[in-house]
């Protein structure tokens, strides 16, 4: 379901390029350091999202460095880690096992089976660290299950289920920004499931597989989609500028204005973004 909250690279300047990128390492270091090198599979650009808000909101002191790693072992890649970040690899984590967890309970994947026993190790251990933020989880995905029992044909009621989940993972302190925190979340949340769900009508339909879109009894489902994930942009978009956001608003900016649109574009054109065709017609010349 993760994946989809992510840069336009052509447009962000080289050093905040450089800036997401090395967060993005830095979660991916953070993950190997608490919870083994197999972790890094579950690495995802929404954990970076959160870790960019988090870090902009908090600006706590970033222990920057550059290594080599397994994906980049010939050059040195900019790691930027924080405590968020730590924060963020628990929550990754968490999230992975207990969405291998319903893929076994469900379809009874061999391959989630296999994932789960290797993830572990590590997942007690987030878990151990962060049990309320695991229970929220726990208690989310039964939620969501009994929605799909029940075959719920109302998208905004499944999706704020999984809005409500994001929302309390991002509050990363009990304090004055919490509830925007909740907001920004609940939002984001409601946003990825919306956009997944619709990616996956097709498969969805063939497998015979739960999805809100396949059972509601809307004229235009594309409309009806759009309509939804613009509305849930804007809030976020108001939600995010309530808060004191600077050292890293521009890559924040990126992502709401272009990445995701350019997600979505993709999505519902089918077509390839710019820039994989520009770097496709780079690769013939």
């Amino acid at each position: 379901m993760f994946g989809y909250v992510q840069i336009d690279k052509l447009e962000l300047k080289v050093r905040e390029y450089m800036a997401y990128k090395g967060y993005y390492c830095g979660l991916c270091m953070a993950l190997k350091k608490n919870y083994g090198n197999f972790s890094r599979f579950t690495l995802n650009y929404d954990m970076t999202y959160l870790i960019i808000v988090l870090t902009s909101l908090y600006e706590p002191i970033n222990n920057c460095c550059n290594k080599r790693c397994i994906a980049h072992p010939q050059n040195k890649q900019l790691m930027i880690i924080n405590e968020t970040s730590d924060y963020c690899a628990a929550l990754n984590i968490m999230l992975a096992y207990n969405n291998l967890k319903d893929d076994w309970k469900d379809e009874r994947s061999i391959k989630s089976l296999m994932a789960m026993m290797i993830f572990n190790r590590g997942y007690r251990k987030a878990k151990k660290k962060y049990p309320k933020k695991n229970n929220i989880i726990i208690e989310s995905i039964k939620e969501l299950e009994k929605l799909e029992e029940s075959n719920c044909s109302d998208i905004e009621k499944v999706s704020n289920v999984f809005g409500n989940l994001m929302g309390k993972l991002m509050i990363y302190k009990d304090d004055h920004w919490k509830e925007y925190l909740n907001n920004i979340g609940f939002y984001l949340g409601k946003y990825i499931y919306i956009l997944d769900a619709y990616d996956d009508i097709e498969k969805d339909k063939k497998n015979n597989s739960y999805n809100p879109f396949n059972l509601c009894k809307k004229d235009n489902i594309e409309e009806y989609a759009k309509n939804l994930l613009n509305l849930n942009l804007s809030f976020l978009d108001n939600e995010l500028d309530k808060l004191p956001l600077i050292k890293e608003k521009p890559i924040l900016d990126n992502i709401i204005y272009s990445g995701i649109k350019n997600k979505m574009k993709i999505i519902f054109s089918r077509e390839e973004c710019n820039e994989c065709k520009i770097e496709k017609q780079i690769e013939k010349n």
